[in-house]
C-alpha cells in the first residue's frame, strides 16, 4: 500500500510539473549554445538567432502518434530552421541539455542526423533524411515495482546527469552541414492508441571532417516515416514488469558511435 501511495505520489508531482526541453548545446570543441525558448514567440522583443530550431510548443507540449505521419514528428510543432550552424568537427561531443524532465515519463531516448546539402537555415523539414546515430531505452526491470513504470529506462540515465545527454558526432562523418534531432519518447500513457508523447528537438550543425576517409550518410528515412502509431516500441504498457524492448526507428548508422553514458 505504501508503494502504491509512493508511485501516485510521484505521479501527481510529475503531472504538475511542466515536460521538458533542450534549453542549451554544449560542443566538447568548445561554446554553449542556447536551445529554442517556447517563451520567446510571445515576447514584444524578437528572439535572437539561434542554431536550434524554432517550434510552436508553448508549454513544452508533445507530438502524440497521430502526428507521426505529419512534418510535425520531423522537429515538433510548425518547426522552422534556425539561422545559425554549430560548429563542430567528426568525433567532436555534444552535450544536450533538458531543462527539465518528470521521473515518471519513462522512454527511449533518441539522436538523429540529417543532411542539409547547402546551409540548414534553408532545410525543408519534408525532405530532410534521417539516420540515427544514438539511441537507449528499456535498460532493466530494477525497481520496477517500486513505480510501477517497468525498470530502468533512459529517461533515469538522463536524469541522474543532472538532465543532460551527450551524442558523439561520428568520428567518420563527411564534412557539411546537417540537422541534429534529439528526442525523448515518453511511455507512461502509452497503453493507450496515441497515447505516447514524443519530444522532438533540432539544431543546425556545420562539421568538419577529421581525414579524407570519411563516409557520407547515405539514405535515412524521411521524418513522417519514422515510426507508426501502432509499432511495439510506441504502443505498450510500462506500468508492469519488461522483459524486453523494441526501440522505434530504424536501426543505427553502421558507423555511429553512441557514447555509454554517466550513471547508465
Amino acid at each position: 500500500m505504501q508503494l502504491l501511495t509512493f508511485a501516485v505520489l510521484v505521479w501527481l508531482v510529475d503531472i504538475i510539473s511542466a515536460h521538458g526541453r533542450v534549453s542549451r548545446i554544449t560542443a566538447s570543441s568548445g561554446g554553449v549554445y542556447e536551445g529554442w525558448d517556447p517563451e520567446s514567440s510571445s515576447s514584444l522583443i524578437p528572439p535572437s538567432p539561434l542554431a536550434a530550431w524554432s517550434a510552436a510548443n508553448l508549454g513544452n507540449i508533445y507530438v502524440p502518434p497521430s502526428q507521426f505521419n505529419t512534418t510535425n514528428i520531423t522537429c515538433h510543432y510548425n518547426a522552422v530552421p534556425g539561422a545559425l550552424h554549430i560548429n563542430t568537427t567528426a568525433g567532436d561531443t555534444l552535450n544536450l541539455h533538458w531543462n527539465e524532465w518528470p521521473k515518471s515519463h519513462v522512454g527511449p531516448v533518441l539522436t538523429y542526423l540529417a543532411a542539409c546539402n547547402g546551409s540548414c537555415e534553408h532545410a525543408q523539414k519534408d525532405e530532410l533524411e534521417w539516420v540515427k546515430i544514438d539511441e537507449l531505452a528499456w535498460l532493466n526491470s530494477t525497481g520496477w515495482k517500486i513505480l510501477n513504470l517497468g525498470g530502468t529506462w533512459a529517461t533515469d540515465v538522463l536524469i541522474a546527469n543532472n538532465f543532460t545527454w551527450t551524442a558523439m558526432i561520428p568520428p567518420v562523418l563527411k564534412s557539411g552541414n546537417y540537422v541534429l534531432r534529439h528526442e525523448i519518447i515518453a511511455l507512461h500513457t502509452a497503453q493507450r492508441l496515441d497515447g505516447a508523447q514524443a519530444y522532438p528537438q533540432c539544431v543546425n550543425l556545420r562539421v568538419s571532417q577529421r581525414n579524407v576517409t570519411m563516409k557520407s550518410l547515405g539514405d535515412g528515412m524521411l521524418g513522417n516515416k519514422l515510426y507508426d502509431m501502432t509499432d511495439g516500441g510506441i504502443l505498450l504498457n510500462v506500468h508492469r514488469k519488461i522483459a524486453r524492448y523494441k526501440i522505434p526507428g530504424p536501426k543505427l548508422w553502421e558507423y555511429a558511435m553512441p557514447l555509454r553514458q554517466p550513471n547508465q
